[in-house]
């Protein structure tokens, strides 16, 4: 019986660690200055701010990453569209494209950095404006001609 006993418990921790998904470190402040530096980062989001309603916490995983000079997103989204997609699988804010009018300037109190940016994708032009501060913690604001504006809060982390 005891054998049973420890059978059980074997297999659930074993369960529990075969069930995880990819794991995502957070960095420190040096690590997180090097890679806002070198525009080589990924803020994952966990909450998304419409402009209409609440907050809304997000239970899949959602990125924004810069890379070099690309932008590279994954989001949902969230409030009124006013041109609707060409495809209507093509929902959220999605977009593998090269950025221009990159602007990074060190916020006032000097515990982050304020980053612009515009991407130009097949549906418009969009706008992005992210703070990051020293600790990892982000805010995304996301703006076009097409949609009403989104806010982010997430966290730059290291995805392993």
């Amino acid at each position: 019986m005891k054998s049973k006993g420890f059978f059980f418990v074997f297999v659930s921790i074993l369960f529990l660690f075969s069930c995880s998904t990819s794991k995502k470190v957070s960095l420190n402040e040096n690590e997180i200055t090097q890679k806002v530096q070198k525009k080589d980062f990924t803020v994952f989001v966990n909450y998304a701010y419409p402009s209409r309603g609440s907050q809304i916490y997000l239970t899949s995983e959602y990125s924004l990453k810069i890379k070099n000079d690309s932008a590279f997103a994954y989001l949902p989204y969230y409030g009124v569209a006013y041109v609707a997609p060409y495809n209507s699988s093509e929902g959220g804010i999605k977009f593998s494209e090269p950025i221009y009018d990159y602007i990074q300037t060190v916020n006032k109190k000097n515990d982050g950095w304020e980053i612009r940016f515009k991407v130009k994708t097949v549906m418009s032009d969009v706008n992005v404006f992210m703070e990051i501060f020293k600790n990892g913690i982000s805010s995304i604001n996301i703006n076009s001609y097409e949609r009403e504006s989104i806010h982010f809060s997430g966290e730059v982390k290291l995805n392993e």
